[in-house]
């Protein structure tokens, strides 16, 4: 939200039409349709934002102002879930070696998908989350105040630093915003 361009924006637009296109290949009888439609609506709410003369700490604030209710934003939720379950079913040699209850045959990977992958408010672990940054190809990382080290999630080749920062405190994850230099809204200089 930061960027003045639409780059990001319009890159993301092309990573739900490769979605849709592997959507079409698994046949899956889901909420996809609506949920990426969602999705878009965000980001080209984000373009518009970005087209207007507004500054970085407006867009921040219109951004914060609609997610602050869950009926806007459960579809684009919904949305990022269904496209962690594409991301794995599309790539399965490489997640169900990782996921034992497929890898052993209790699951099939798409019922495996379906009861711990798309459905609301399921907590998302690692795999999860390495399968959505890998989707949308953006690079990430997770901190922990734990004492351990966390691996990075996802990098793509070549970044010399990750997109978005997660701090992982053992039951969740938060994102972690970069401190806002002074000649931003006091209300992001918190963040």
């Amino acid at each position: 939200i930061d960027r003045p361009d639409t780059d990001e924006e319009r890159r993301l637009l092309d990573v739900v039409e490769t979605a849709s296109a592997r959507h079409a290949d698994l046949r899956w009888n889901s909420k996809f349709p609506r949920t990426s439609r969602a999705f878009k609506k965000l980001l080209e709410k984000v373009k518009r934002w970005k087209n207007t003369e507004s500054t970085s700490s407006f867009r921040k604030e219109e951004l914060l102002k609609f997610f602050t209710t869950y009926d806007k934003t459960q579809d684009i939720f919904a949305f990022l879930r269904l496209l962690v379950a594409i991301q794995i079913c599309s790539h399965s040699a490489e997640y169900v070696p990782h996921i034992p209850n497929v890898a052993s045959g209790v699951y099939s990977l798409k019922v495996w998908c379906f009861l711990y992958v798309t459905p609301a408010r399921v907590e998302s672990e690692g795999l999860m989350m390495r399968a959505l940054a890998s989707a949308l190809d953006v690079t990430l990382i997770v901190e922990t105040f734990q004492g351990g080290y966390a691996r990075d999630i996802y990098t793509g080749p070549g970044v010399p630093r990750p997109a978005v920062t997660l701090l992982y405190n053992g039951n969740h994850y938060d994102i972690i915003y970069p401190h806002a230099p002074p000649s931003e809204s006091s209300s992001h200089q918190a963040s």
